[in-house]
């Protein structure tokens, strides 16, 4: 399989390179088996604001995955995004990949204003499968990062309470961990907690101590890693009628995402509605 180029562009502190110069010397490599593997020295180091490597981190949970590039979603291109944006506003990538029970599995990192760095990994399960979706957000500035984690369910958790001891109650172990972070709250935003988990965490933490930074790093981790276990072990619906209820719940919780994303509609003045169009797809 040909390894294709991590088209990013990112800001060096001190250094004055080309776009080509930048692509080459951070390339991503993907092995014969489709492995993904981002090591150090290929990412942006941003020495100066100090960001941690979070796209690593999420990296290496799929080390071991069969990751197959999605150019079309719905019939339309996201190339504008996949392989990579240069703008003053917005440099960076969003590649949406398809995995084994996952209709998508997309991989965000980039530099917004040339000051925020936002990385994120968003999951989808293939049709006739009811584990939850996956939504991994991170934001971080030279003081402050952001942070939403979840799993969306498929099922409605009243009716089905086998849902949420199976698929859910598992992470009551790490958002107890984490819950009493500093700086974690509710999501602010009535459409989203409406779709969201009971263990669902989202906030601000401040950055400056390196026990907060050590356990943002470990919350997208530890979240991440039991979503895997969980797909791993996850078998298609048999019920038909199951699988029309989960999979009509999925494009709803789709078309609400879509509809309702604040940050893509304040983006879409400075980057153009063609962009956040595509960023919506590889989104949900």
């Amino acid at each position: 399989m040909q390894s294709p180029a991590m088209r990013a562009v990112y800001p060096d502190v001190g250094l004055k390179r080309t776009f080509k110069q930048l692509v080459l010397k951070r390339r991503r490599m993907m092995d014969t088996a489709g492995t993904i593997c981002f090591k150090s020295e290929q990412l942006p180091s941003f020495t100066e604001r100090g960001f941690l490597p979070i796209l690593e981190t999420f990296c290496r949970v799929l080390d071991t995955q069969e990751l197959r590039p999605i150019d079309t979603i719905e019939g339309k291109s996201v190339t504008l995004l996949s392989q990579g944006v240069d703008q003053p506003f917005l440099k960076g990538f969003f590649k949406p990949y398809a995995m084994d029970k996952c209709e998508k599995v997309s991989i965000c990192n980039c530099i917004l204003m040339d000051r925020i760095l936002t990385s994120a990994v968003i999951a989808i399960p293939q049709d006739g499968y009811d584990f939850p979706m996956l939504v991994l957000e991170w934001s971080e500035t030279e003081k402050v990062i952001s942070v939403v984690v979840d799993y969306i369910p498929l099922a409605d958790m009243v009716m089905d309470e086998g849902y949420r001891r199976k698929y859910l109650d598992p992470l009551d172990q790490y958002w107890t961990q984490y819950k009493e972070l500093p700086g974690m709250a509710p999501n602010r935003f009535a459409w989203s907690r409406m779709l969201f988990s009971p263990y669902h965490l989202s906030g601000h933490v401040p950055r400056e101590d390196e026990k907060h930074r050590a356990a943002c790093l470990e919350l997208m981790k530890n979240y991440f890693e039991l979503w895997m276990e969980l797909r791993a072990q996850a078998r298609p619906l048999t019920d038909p009628a199951a699988q029309q209820q989960i999979n009509q719940r999925k494009a709803r919780i789709r078309k609400i995402f879509r509809e309702n994303d604040e940050g893509a509609k304040s983006m879409a003045q400075m980057v153009g509605k063609e962009l956040i169009e595509a960023l919506l797809l590889c989104s949900f």
